[in-house]
């Protein structure tokens, strides 16, 4: 369901959704010297920064990884739960966010105290990430270097699902989000890393279940469905205790994947974040989960 704003302009971004508040005119026009940005979220923040903008940014949410230079700036908490008091603070002239930011208080909040907010819609599939480089770039007014970029990527990843497409087997893979005992998820349609499995050549075991967006890992489906590759972020690892705890997990062990060790590990903004590095996210999948079948 779209969000209602106050204050608010909607406007299709090559097929992107973008909303923001317009109390504060607009970034194109803004004097880059007092420009201030806090992206709450990790993708945009790497994005921003890829568009030459990153002195601009002056805070960001603990999604923010890569680059350093993100990392190592203040946060304002996590975009699922924003409170409008640590952003305000910052004295943002926008704040750039995803349809996953919340909740919706902390976005009218934002929007009643005169700060554009602009909410980019994710698009799990090839042209999601293009299309959200675009989409920042027009709200902030550097749309011909987003087009640049955004064409950069596309190009990329259509070559990684050229590339795919010459392999003969289609290895079932499974991607998992971990956050301790208490969040073991498997990730299905619509999770961003679904439209990856597809590109690299491989059968998303998701979609044999009918996952949509996520569900609880169960063990007995787990099984059955045989994985022969196991994808996790590396944070979600760390959390159940690394390698050994991950295969300690019901059900991870007694599948091909977990038999084997053929479990991958990626930075978790690289591999869930559909932003400026997924061209090369596809290739290293390409070649990690074909990897036997050369």
């Amino acid at each position: 369901m779209e969000r209602k704003l106050r204050r608010s302009i909607g406007r299709s971004v090559a097929g992107v959704l973008v909303l923001g508040a317009t109390a504060c005119g607009g970034t194109a026009d803004a004097d880059p010297a007092e420009t201030r940005i806090v992206p709450v979220d990790g993708d945009v923040a790497e994005i921003v920064f890829a568009l030459g903008l990153g002195d601009q940014v002056v805070a960001t949410d603990i999604s923010a990884t890569f680059p350093a230079e993100a990392d190592a700036l203040p946060e304002v908490g996590y975009q699922r739960a924003l409170a409008p008091e640590p952003i305000v603070a910052f004295e943002p002239t926008i704040v750039l966010a995803t349809d996953l930011a919340g909740p919706d208080e902390t976005l009218d909040a934002l929007e009643r105290l005169g700060i554009e907010t602009v909410v980019i819609e994710r698009e799990s599939a090839p042209s999601g990430p293009g299309d959200k480089i675009r989409a920042v770039g027009a709200a902030l007014g550097v749309e011909d270097a987003a087009t640049e970029l955004a064409a950069d990527v596309d190009a990329r990843i259509a070559a990684g699902i050229e590339r795919a497409a010459e392999e003969t087997a289609a290895p079932r893979v499974g991607v998992l989000y971990l956050r301790g005992e208490n969040v073991q998820l498997l990730l299905g349609e619509g999770s961003g890393v679904d439209w990856l499995i597809e590109a690299a050549g491989a059968i998303d075991i998701a979609d044999d279940l009918g996952v949509v967006d996520n569900t609880a890992i169960n063990t007995e489906a787990l099984i059955e469905a045989a994985p022969d590759v196991l994808i996790v972020p590396e944070r979600g690892l760390e959390s159940v205790g690394g390698m050994e705890g991950f295969l300690d997990i019901p059900g991870i062990a007694q599948t091909p994947a977990g038999a084997d060790g053929r479990v991958l590990v990626y930075d978790d903004q690289y591999l869930l974040g559909n932003g400026p590095r997924t061209g090369a996210l596809l290739d290293d999948l390409i070649t990690e989960i074909h990897g036997d079948n050369r």
